[in-house]
Formats: structure tokens, C-alpha cells, sequence
């Protein structure tokens, strides 16, 4: 009877890290989005137009910190590691800055327009 032959490609923490820090921006965009549609006509109701605000703070923090920890791998990447960890924090970083904005451009319209009004 044979053994069974461990896998040529072993997930390390430290690439599981970087998928995490790469899609929390876009899980925050998403659900930043979906929550201030649902909740807009509750929210507005009740006249606690602070939970809006809320959400749009939480899910633009989540964004700002993922982008932060893939700068912070990125820029600790020694250049002996495997080029795959360079391009994800790359890539976290951009997602997080994008996903940023979209964040804000949500935010300007529930400050400035004021949807209950």
C-alpha cells in the first residue's frame, strides 16, 4: 500500500493573510452599499440618520485598514519571497483604494443631499 503524496503547493498563512486583506475592501464596498439601501427608508423613519453615517464610517475604516495592513506586507516583502505575496499586497492596496473612494463617493450623497429630507 502506498503513502499518499503531500501536495506540491502547501497554503502558507501568509497568502491566506494577503486574500483576506485583498477582499475585505470590496466586502465592506458591498456591504456598505447594500446596508444604505435597505436600511435608508427604516433609517429615515425613525429619524436616526446616524446609522447611516455609521455604517458608511465602519465599512470605510474596514477599507482604509486592509489597505493599510497590504501596505505594511508589501512594504515588509523581502525580495527573496515569491513574487505572487509582491503582487497580492499590491494588489490589496489598490482594491483598498478604490474601494475607498466608492465608499466616499456613497457617503457624499447621505451628507450632502440628506435622503430624508
Amino acid at each position: 500500500m502506498r503513502a499518499a503524496k503531500p501536495s506540491a503547493h502547501r497554503v502558507e498563512r501568509e497568502d491566506v493573510l494577503l486574500w483576506l486583506f485583498a477582499f475585505t475592501p470590496v466586502l465592506a464596498w458591498i456591504a456598505a452599499q447594500m446596508l444604505s439601501l435597505l436600511a435608508t427608508r427604516s433609517i429615515c423613519a425613525t429619524g436616526h440618520r446616524w446609522v447611516l453615517y455609521l455604517v458608511m464610517g465602519s465599512a470605510l475604516a474596514a477599507a482604509v485598514a486592509a489597505g493599510t495592513a497590504s501596505w505594511t506586507k508589501w512594504k515588509g516583502v523581502a525580495d527573496g519571497t515569491p513574487a505572487h505575496r509582491r503582487f497580492m499586497a499590491l494588489g490589496g492596496i489598490f482594491l483598498a483604494a478604490i474601494c475607498a473612494v466608492s465608499i466616499l463617493s456613497l457617503m457624499i450623497p447621505a451628507v450632502v443631499h440628506r435622503p430624508c429630507d
